[in-house]
């Protein structure tokens, strides 16, 4: 599977230390000169793929103004090699998602007709399956050979129905059309790798690494993330065990991790945390543990995958229905 790694504000030269061959940056970050010449750096002399996210997320939870003019001219001036449509997430079925879907069909036309020589990526959100079949066979008919699925970040967040329904529907547009590949929006995790890898997922993107640096997180290769710091912990992520800590240690060691001799100083620091964090998602592959929080998701995930296309789609609608009845109550 593709990762790629996104570099945010791109302040932790995170290149310099890891091998790379994608990542991805967010157009709403992009606004000084400085950035884009650099990116040009990382281009021609690191010899990246990049990877620009419009930024149509942040937009709405923001309630700033969706501007399709103001995505072309950005997406003029910065140097890149794919380029993700503006979209709007919708993240349950109502009866303006339509419309929604519409317009990012729409959005997706206008920029590639505007800016031919870029690639321009399309993107799906968790529509009913219907419109979820509409717009991928739009996509598809214009010659796209890879869709995006975005917009589920929010329902991953907690251990709801909404969690697998999410990623059900990134298992349906695999399941449409083998020839096209399917990359995940944000949600790539080391865990979370291991699952979309099992479901057929071509690529991800993932600021992970980095994240959870900021909170004191380190990521423990098959275990997930786990605490570093020194405050007392009532709920939440557990803090690291001893036998955990070994276990980090001798994976970074197996993979000859470069900064190993600096190992218990990096784990003080976030960027340090985020050097370790980026490895591990990039350079080992234990699986899942068992004791992992994801493995009943993993499992349920494997059941679905085995399903035939239509029986999945139904019970993808049947999933969602109750979902909305649920929330809506």
């Amino acid at each position: 599977m593709k990762i790629v790694l996104g570099v945010a504000d791109l302040k932790i030269p995170i290149w310099e230390f890891v091998d790379l061959s994608d990542i991805m940056v967010n157009n709403l970050t992009l606004k000084t000169s400085k950035k884009l010449m650099l990116l040009k750096k990382l281009r021609e002399e690191y010899n990246l793929t990049i990877w620009v996210d419009s930024g149509g997320y942040q937009i709405l939870v923001n309630g700033l103004k969706i501007d399709i003019d103001d995505i072309i001219k950005r997406y003029s001036s910065i140097p890149a090699d794919i380029y993700m449509s503006l979209d709007i997430p919708s993240f349950l079925p109502s009866e303006k998602q339509y419309e929604i879907v519409e317009q990012n069909i729409r959005n997706f036309f206008i920029l590639s007709e505007k800016l031919k020589d870029k690639r321009i990526i399309p993107v799906i959100h968790m529509y009913n399956s219907k419109l979820l079949q509409y717009a991928y066979e739009k996509y598809v008919e214009a010659g796209v050979d890879l869709i995006a699925y975005g917009g589920i970040v929010p329902p991953m967040l907690r251990a709801t129905r909404l969690r697998l329904l999410s990623l059900l529907g990134a298992l349906i547009l695999r399941k449409l059309n083998p020839k096209v590949k399917i990359h995940v929006l944000g949600i790539g995790s080391y865990l979370m790798i291991r699952i979309l890898e099992k479901m057929g997922i071509w690529s991800i993107d993932t600021s992970t690494w980095r994240v959870k640096a900021a909170f004191g997180h380190v990521i423990v290769p098959g275990l997930g993330e786990r605490y570093v710091g020194n405050r007392k912990i009532k709920f939440g992520t557990p803090k690291i065990r001893p036998e955990e800590l070994e276990l980090l240690y001798r994976e970074l060691e197996k993979t000859h991790f470069p900064l190993l001799d600096q190992f218990e100083d990096l784990l003080k620091t976030f960027a340090g945390r985020a050097l370790i964090n980026a490895w591990v998602i990039l350079k080992t592959n234990n699986g899942l543990n068992r004791r992992s929080s994801f493995i009943k998701l993993y499992e349920k995930l494997d059941y679905y995958n085995k399903l035939p296309l239509e029986e999945l789609l139904n019970e993808y609608d049947k999933g969602l229905i109750y979902a909305t009845h649920k929330i809506k109550k």
